[in-house]
């Protein structure tokens, strides 16, 4: 019995769907002397080619066709393949950061607006507060403190709906294919950390708008 393996390419068809027996027995039981599809490894990704030549060459003497000859048999290198692949997965992982960049950008831009109204919305009561004592270091720093709780929010509400994500996904029979998504710690943290930036400097100028109200004008203000 095999042990449970990642399978990222497949020959005729998955490895789970198939039985694995010896050659002997296969000829044994088919009476098949012919091969139509083996498979080798090399232990040096580097010398994949040299490797390639040297078991086309030594088929090529068994069977005397020239061993350069292109159509004799056909070989598919996976190495090119996942080439390619680890090429596109990195450009796919540079757009996503670029378009999470954006993302937090615009995010941080709508926190600003809706902290703008906020403090709009309560500029008598800012009025109030500093009428009876208030520092203006305290009104920003209430204001800062409101926008890191809200940024917080959100971005918790975010890390719950990428947990569900990553919970359900199991269940949909795909990670044979793509794999199982994880969270990673370490972008989780980065990013909560770019989070909290954005939402302080985001909240900062609004806060630091209702730190310099004139509390008497503040106060008209309806």
């Amino acid at each position: 019995v095999l042990q449970p393996k990642e399978q990222d390419s497949s020959y005729s068809g998955r490895d789970k769907d198939k039985l694995l027996i010896p050659g002997s027995t296969f000829r044994a039981l088919t009476g098949e002397k012919y091969l139509n599809l083996f498979i080798f490894t090399s232990q040096d990704v580097q010398k994949t080619e040299e490797l390639t030549n040297e078991v086309l060459a030594i088929i090529a003497g068994k069977y005397r066709f020239d061993p350069t000859d292109k159509e004799a048999l056909m070989i598919w290198d996976t190495t090119e393949m996942f080439q390619f692949l680890d090429a596109f997965m990195m450009a796919f992982k540079m757009f996503l950061g670029i378009v999470g960049s954006l993302t937090l950008v615009v995010g941080g831009i709508g926190v600003s607006n809706i902290m703008s109204v906020v403090v709009e919305e309560r500029t008598p009561e800012v009025g109030v507060k500093m009428a009876l004592g208030a520092k203006p270091r305290g009104i920003l720093g209430q204001f800062l403190m409101e926008t890191l709780i809200f940024t917080a929010v959100g971005g918790f509400l975010g890390l719950l709906i990428t947990a569900g994500i990553c919970a359900v996904f199991p269940s949909l029979g795909l990670e044979e294919y793509v794999g199982i998504p994880t969270v990673d710690v370490q972008v989780a943290a980065l990013t909560a950390s770019l989070l909290g930036l954005i939402g302080l400097v985001a909240g900062f100028f609004p806060a630091r708008a209702a730190a310099n109200l004139d509390p008497v004008v503040a106060m008209k203000m309806t």
